[in-house]
């Protein structure tokens, strides 16, 4: 009998094994998937550029492999040279982190399947994006960049001899279920004339601002509306991605449940549902965190579109705080929360760092609005947590164009000398 189960087990390990040797690499024809078709295009002096990314089952077809389970995602890319010149394209610049071609064959090739390891990659390898662009020709190909879910920023830059070229896109990444809509967010005033206001215009509407976010039925206010964020959609997606910073899932019993095994068991959720809190009588319209180590740490922080522009530009009204910690609370309808770290100030000052050393902070200010609350008496949110404050919002214009340091503006206002731009 054991001679018997020892040869069945035997035979059945050869079947396994042979059917993986004999198995082979059939990815789908390129041109039969439909990331091509969405892909976003600029053009600027003769350089065109075209870029799109693959969702997880485009990767899985594409590369008869599952990237996105290895964390990696493939970005499709496209050059046009209507230039004289010679070019050179630079992969670095859509992630410093991006896997090389052999290495995600490598990294894909399975345990037996001996047979598909070469011809898998040297495909990876003849649908990589060359470097080189040369003069009056088009080139293609993918980069092998780390997974974003939701919308990725792409920087794709094409340099020459005399010239450098830099085009940034900010592209859907499908088969994500984001806590935002833009064609939701486009419609909130569409049918209304803003007010555009000027540089005093907004300084006291700032200041007329309510103190802090609310309820659902605004009876009771929680953390302060300590941020006014000045840009166009995709200025701001820039900005914020470009740093670091991503969009929120929305809140469903798979990322639920999520959450709550990465609170109860440790480790980073970059795309955390967060709960809902209310300005204008409104829910956020963006949602955005920037995560750490474990669920437990983030900074995150909520916006909404105001009915004003400043300049033509819309005005987002905004919160940010940063999570130090979790606890039960009976205060929230999943009986836990993140703990806020009191000094929002510190938070905010973050903010402003970050967009500076982004270059993407065209102008900035601090301005009345929340109300001083000292760290002896601090003021709650609506889950009890404590926090202090000088009382003053930080005003951030942003910008796609890059600003250093030294050319960012300062707003002339003339109260604002010393205290509202003293960050501590």
């Amino acid at each position: 009998m054991k001679c018997r189960m020892k040869s069945l087990v035997s035979m059945a390990a050869i079947v396994v094994f042979s059917a993986a040797c004999t198995s082979t690499f059939n990815p789908t024809p390129m041109d039969q998937l439909d990331f091509k078709e969405r892909a976003q295009s600029r053009t600027r002096d003769g350089i065109t550029v075209k870029a799109s990314v693959l969702s997880a089952e485009e990767a899985q077809l594409a590369f008869d492999s599952n990237l996105y389970k290895k964390n990696i995602q493939p970005v499709w890319v496209e050059v046009t040279n209507a230039t004289e010149d010679a070019m050179i394209f630079a992969a670095r610049g859509i992630d410093d982190e991006y896997y090389a071609p052999l290495e995600v064959a490598q990294m894909n090739k399975g345990n037996w399947n001996k047979k598909s390891t070469r011809p898998k990659g040297m495909y990876f390898y003849d649908n990589t994006m060359p470097y080189g662009v040369p003069a009056g020709e088009t080139v293609s190909g993918f980069v092998y960049a780390t997974r974003d879910l939701g919308v990725r920023f792409v920087r794709i830059d094409v340099f020459g001899l005399e010239r450098q070229d830099r085009f940034d896109f900010i592209l859907e990444v499908p088969g994500f279920k984001p806590d935002y809509s833009k064609s939701k967010n486009d419609a909130l005033y569409a049918d209304q004339e803003l007010p555009d206001l000027d540089k005093a215009g907004l300084r006291e509407w700032i200041i007329e601002q309510p103190c802090c976010v609310t309820n659902a039925d605004s009876s009771k206010n929680g953390d302060p509306l300590n941020l006014v964020v000045i840009g166009t959609d995709d200025a701001i997606w820039t900005a914020f991605l470009r740093v670091g910073w991503d969009p929120t899932a929305a809140l469903t019993a798979g990322t639920a449940a999520k959450t709550g095994v990465k609170g109860l068991f440790g480790g980073k959720y970059r795309y955390s549902p967060m709960s809902s809190l209310y300005v204008f009588g409104r829910r956020q319209d963006i949602s955005l965190q920037k995560a750490r180590s474990t669920i437990h740490y983030r900074n995150h922080l909520r916006l909404w579109l105001a009915p004003v522009t400043y300049g033509g530009l819309p005005v987002w009204i905004g919160q940010i705080s940063r999570d130090i910690g979790t606890r039960f609370t009976t205060k929230s309808s999943t009986l836990t929360t993140h703990r806020i770290d009191p000094n929002v100030d510190e938070t905010q000052a973050f903010l402003v760092q970050d967009f500076l050393y982004s270059k993407a902070l065209k102008a900035f200010a601090r301005c009345p609005g929340v109300g001083a609350a000292p760290p002896d008496a601090p003021r709650s949110n609506l889950t009890g947590d404590p926090y202090f404050t000088d009382g003053f919002r930080a005003v951030l214009l942003l910008t796609d164009e890059p600003t250093d340091f030294v050319d960012v503006e300062w707003f002339d206002w003339s109260e604002a000398v010393g205290g509202e731009y003293r960050l501590k």
